[in-house]
């Protein structure tokens, strides 16, 4: 009996980590361009970061705080052009560009609309927004109030970015998002050190400088983006006419399967935001401490959004060649890999939180302390939300099961974290770093409900058959 029971967990512990050569240059191409990304641009989001704690704790607490809003738009924006990644990867698989256009017309209407209605809000009501994260007689009011009305006007253009982005990605061309993400963060990073502080001939304009620094970054990523779309002849190059070419069955279809991911995702967000709005009552020293350490946590977490990005692709690509035993196996791989690099990632956060924090001279050293403790919980529970991020993003929704994705996601998040963490500020005001534990009890019951789901195998689906056509593939 336990030696069957051995057996079955090594065959099952073989496959996961039986990356064979073929495997390991496929994942390489589409991981590597996002990870090398998604790294500078975390190196260089702590350079900004380290730029504007030198004004203080309170015009570190503003920045972190109206980019609470900000945060709340790309999230809305990315679970819509995510959404529309599921369709386009698997038509991608399937080698139907022209669905695939039409599916990035429809992403691309509806982030536009999105992003002019937060744009507006920004821009008519910024004093009611920073009332949500902020107290009316903090000391960050007003310079929250300033950035983020002078931020706003780039949600626009980073929606049509995001779009174009994503459908590179879908079509396995990582490497051309790379290049303008990088281009367009370092202007960013440029920029801010002659615009906070007055450099380069420019007027020293502090928290206001920072803002107009980061609108130049987004029409200088904007550009590039087109530039190769158009100038490349891409699949992501299309007319209007061919991104508008949808017949109302397929728009209902895409609309069915992508509407829950951006509730999901939406949801989620003003779910996190609600974690900042806790943060925001507790002052401007738990407000920065938060803000430090999620720009050193995302400096580690590069490397699981790189494979959770790389998963919807592999997975989506295999689904729609019609490959369901392949893309399940594909999917327990990326699952390994992504828990293991876990273990090794949480090790390395704990190891460098010490010499990056003592880069922020410019905050208090209660700042300091705090952010050392929470560092030190996101470490410990970096290899289960590896497996949350890998298993619901990456894999759920790559295989159309969106609905599920949404309720797993969003249930957790609002039926356990949200309450626990406003009970645990609220009611027994405790300090900044347990509320912030109290967060991980949410990924703790999704990763208890997500593992049997995800071997049920009913995620596993093909979008781009119709009905009455066979699967290319029988299981």
């Amino acid at each position: 009996m336990y030696r069957s029971v051995f057996a079955r967990t090594g065959a099952i512990l073989h496959e996961c980590f039986h990356w064979d050569k073929a495997y390991l240059r496929w994942v390489a191409a589409v991981a590597l361009p996002i990870i090398l990304q998604e790294l500078i641009g975390a190196s260089l989001h702590i350079i900004d970061s380290l730029m504007v704690s030198g004004l203080g704790d309170a015009a570190y607490s503003a920045v972190t705080q109206a980019n609470r809003y900000s945060f709340l738009f790309n999230l809305f924006c990315f679970g819509t052009a995510s959404g529309g990644a599921i369709f386009m990867s698997q038509y991608w698989g399937a080698h139907d560009i022209p669905r695939m256009r039409q599916s990035m017309g429809i992403c691309l209407f509806a982030v536009t609309f999105l992003s002019v209605l937060f744009t507006a809000a920004a821009l008519l009501f910024p004093d009611l927004i920073v009332s949500w994260f902020l107290p009316a007689e903090s000391t960050s009011n007003h310079e929250a109030i300033i950035f983020l009305t002078t931020v706003a006007p780039s949600y626009v253009l980073i929606a049509i970015s995001t779009v174009y982005a994503i459908c590179m990605k879908a079509g396995e061309k990582t490497h051309i998002p790379l290049i303008a993400g990088v281009v367009s963060i370092a202007t960013n990073t440029v920029l801010n050190y002659g615009m906070i502080y007055g450099h380069f001939g420019f007027a020293a304009m502090g928290v206001y400088g920072s803002a107009i620094a980061t609108d130049i970054a987004a029409v200088v990523q904007l550009v590039i983006i087109l530039a190769f779309a158009y100038g490349k002849h891409l699949p992501a190059g299309a007319t209007f006419k061919q991104m508008i070419g949808g017949d109302p069955s397929f728009i209902r279809k895409f609309a069915k399967t992508v509407t829950p991911v951006i509730f999901n995702e939406g949801l989620w967000a003003l779910g996190i935001t609600m974690y900042g709005v806790y943060y925001g009552r507790m002052g401007d020293v738990a407000v920065a401490a938060t803000g430090i350490c999620s720009t050193i946590d995302s400096l580690v977490w590069v490397f699981i959004f790189g494979m959770m990005h790389a998963t919807a692709i592999i997975i989506g690509k295999t689904l729609g060649a019609g490959r369901k035993e392949e893309a399940y196996r594909n999917a327990k791989r990326m699952i390994a890999g992504a828990m293991l690099s876990g273990f090794v990632l949480g090790g390395v956060l704990i190891a460098i939180r010490m010499p990056i924090l003592s880069l922020y001279s410019g905050l208090s050293p209660e700042v300091l302390v705090k952010a050392k403790t929470i560092l030190l919980f996101g470490g410990l529970s970096m290899w289960f939300r590896a497996f949350n991020c890998i298993n619901v993003v990456g894999i759920l929704r790559s295989g159309g099961d969106t609905v599920f994705s949404l309720v797993l996601d969003v249930g957790s998040m609002w039926l356990v974290g949200v309450p626990l963490c406003a009970v645990a500020t609220f009611v027994f005001h405790l300090p900044v770093e347990y509320v912030y534990l109290c967060t991980f009890a949410e990924e703790i019951v999704k990763m208890v409900i997500g593992i049997p789901h995800f071997i049920g195998r009913k995620w596993l689906n093909n979008l781009t058959e119709k009905k009455g056509e066979p699967a290319l593939e029988n299981d």
